[in-house]
C-alpha cells in the first residue's frame, strides 16, 4: 500500500516521531525506521531533531551528511525539520532572546545542509525574535513555521500576534497545526488508563466521557460522586479534550499561513475512523481551502500503550485520510 499517496495537492509524510517507542527501546534504529517508512510507501519524512540527531542541537558534518546518504539510499524526501527550544538547558534561568535567535538560525542551516526547506519551531520564539528570523529565512530561502499544539489555539492572545506576523512574510513564516486541538473526546487508550492505572471504575469512566460529551463542566463532575481515580481523569479530559466540541473555524482560520499540518492520533480501531478527533470534518476542510503541501501521519498512542502495532495504527489513519480525501 502507498501510505504517503494523499490527493491533489495534498500529500502525506511521516514523522518518525511516530515510531518513538520503537527508537528509544532500540528496537529500531534510525535507519531501520526510515527502511519501514519506504516500504510502507511513504515518499517524504519528518525528522524530530532532538530525539533522532547526535549531538542536537550541534550535529556533526559527518552525521549530516550520513543521514543525506540514508534518504538518497532509500529514496525518501526530507520534508520537515522539527527544532526544538530548550528553554532548560541552562539551570538558573531560561533562555535568552539572543540564545533563542543563534539557536534557531543553527537549526536552519543544519537543516538546509540536509536538504530540508522546512523548519518547524515551537512557539517558545517569541514574536520579536520570529520577526527578526524573516531576512534570515529568505537568504537561506527556507521556511520557518510554528507548531499550534493544544491547549494553544488561534485566540491566544500571543497567537493572533504571530499569525499577523506569518501573514505578512511572503510565505516564509508560517503555522503549522496539530490536530490535537481539534480533539473531542478520550481515545479507547485513555479510558483503559482511567481503569487500569488510575482505579477508575468502568461504568464510571463511560459517564465522565458521556457527561463531558453532553455538555457538564468541570466543576460539576469532580463534585459528583466518583473516586479520586476518577477525579485524576476528569481533569485530563477537560484539560486534553476542552468543552468537547472542535472549533472548526480554526482550522479555516488557519489554512492560509499553514504551510504544514500535523495529522495527530492515538487510537484507531477496526473500523478506521478515529473518534477521538472529527477527521471526517477537518480533513474535506483542508482539501477544499486548496491546501497545497503536506499532512504528516503523527501516531502517539506508545504515550498510553507501548505494545501496540505502530504500523498497523498508521495503515488505518492513512487509509481513513485517503478515503476522505477521495483517493
Amino acid at each position: 500500500m502507498d501510505m504517503g499517496k494523499g490527493g491533489g495537492d495534498i500529500k502525506l509524510c511521516l514523522t518518525l516521531y511516530s515510531f518513538s517507542w520503537e527508537y528509544a527501546s532500540r528496537k529500531l534504529s534510525l535507519e531501520e525506521i526510515l527502511r519501514k517508512a519506504k516500504e510502507m510507501g511513504y515518499s517524504g519524512i519528518e525528522l524530530v531533531a532532538s530525539q533522532m540527531v547526535p549531538g542536537y542541537p550541534y550535529p556533526t558534518e559527518e552525521w549530516m551528511g550520513y543521514f543525506s546518504g540514508l534518504l538518497e539510499k532509500y529514496g525518501l524526501e526530507p520534508i520537515c525539520y522539527s527544532a526544538y527550544i530548550d528553554m532548560g538547558i541552562h539551570s538558573d534561568r531560561d533562555l535568552c532572546e539572543e540564545e533563542i535567535f543563534n539557536f534557531t538560525l543553527n537549526d536552519m542551516i543544519c537543516a538546509k545542509r540536509m536538504g530540508f526547506a522546512l523548519v518547524r519551531t515551537q512557539h517558545a520564539i517569541s514574536p520579536a525574535i520570529y520577526k527578526k528570523m524573516l531576512p534570515y529565512c529568505k537568504k537561506l530561502g527556507m521556511i520557518l513555521a510554528i507548531e499550534m499544539h493544544h491547549p494553544h489555539n488561534p485566540e491566544v492572545p500571543v497567537w493572533k500576534e504571530l499569525l499577523s506576523i506569518m501573514g505578512e512574510s511572503d510565505g516564509y513564516l508560517g503555522v503549522v497545526p496539530d490536530f490535537s486541538i481539534f480533539a473531542e473526546k478520550p481515545h479507547a487508550f485513555h479510558i483503559t488508563q482511567a481503569i487500569e492505572d488510575f482505579g477508575g471504575r468502568p461504568e464510571k469512566v463511560a459517564e465522565i466521557a458521556r457527561r463531558h460529551q453532553d455538555g457538564a463542566d468541570e466543576d460539576t463532575l469532580l463534585a459528583g460522586d466518583y473516586n479520586d481515580g476518577e477525579k485524576t481523569f476528569i481533569k485530563d479530559v477537560f484539560h486534553t479534550y476542552g468543552n468537547g466540541k472542535a472549533n472548526l473555524g480554526w482550522m479555516r482560520e488557519l489554512l492560509p499561513v499553514t504551510v504544514y499540518i500535523h495529522g495527530k492520533f492515538w487510537y484507531m480501531g477496526d473500523d478506521e475512523v478515529d473518534h477521538t478527533t472529527p477527521c471526517d470534518k477537518l480533513i474535506p476542510i483542508i482539501k477544499e481551502s486548496g491546501y497545497k503541501g503536506y499532512i504528516a501521519s503523527e501516531y502517539e498512542g506508545h504515550h498510553f500503550n507501548p505494545d501496540t502495532d505502530t504500523q498497523e495504527q498508521l495503515g488505518r489513519w492513512v487509509r481513513m485520510t485517503n478515503r476522505l480525501l477521495g483517493v
